[in-house]
């Protein structure tokens, strides 16, 4: 039993340790902390349909990821759009904090991943 036992633990260690490491699209490659934001999408404008970003509206949709194993929340487009009351959107970012930390043979690996709409 005690083997069995031995033998998850090696397991998930190593999981955690490969995905914690692994290289990411959004090239979030902080090996114990990581907090960047990255762009996504951006609406085509014109000379004349310049908007100032500091007048949009900022909606946020989150999904927590706990040691690579369970990850919960909703991080659409259209649910950050409606959590900001955004009916037009302008552009997209991404934001990526992350957190790895050995803690003697358990590795605690903690992911954060936001989606931000910003639009009118």
């Amino acid at each position: 039993m005690s083997k069995f036992v031995l033998l998850i633990i090696l397991a998930v260690i190593s999981t955690q340790t490969a995905f914690a490491s692994s290289l990411s699209r959004y090239f979030n490659q902080g090996a114990i902390y990581s907090n960047s934001s990255f762009p996504v999408d951006a609406a085509k404008n014109t000379e004349d349909n310049i908007i100032p970003v500091e007048g949009l509206k900022c909606g946020e949709a989150t999904t927590n990821n706990i040691l690579g194993l369970v990850e919960t929340g909703n991080r659409g487009i259209q649910t950050a759009a409606e959590n900001g009351g955004i009916t037009k959107i302008h552009y997209v970012d991404t934001k990526v904090s992350k957190v790895y930390i050995p803690l003697f043979f358990i590795p605690i690996y903690v992911k954060q991943t936001k989606t931000l709409v910003y639009g009118e």
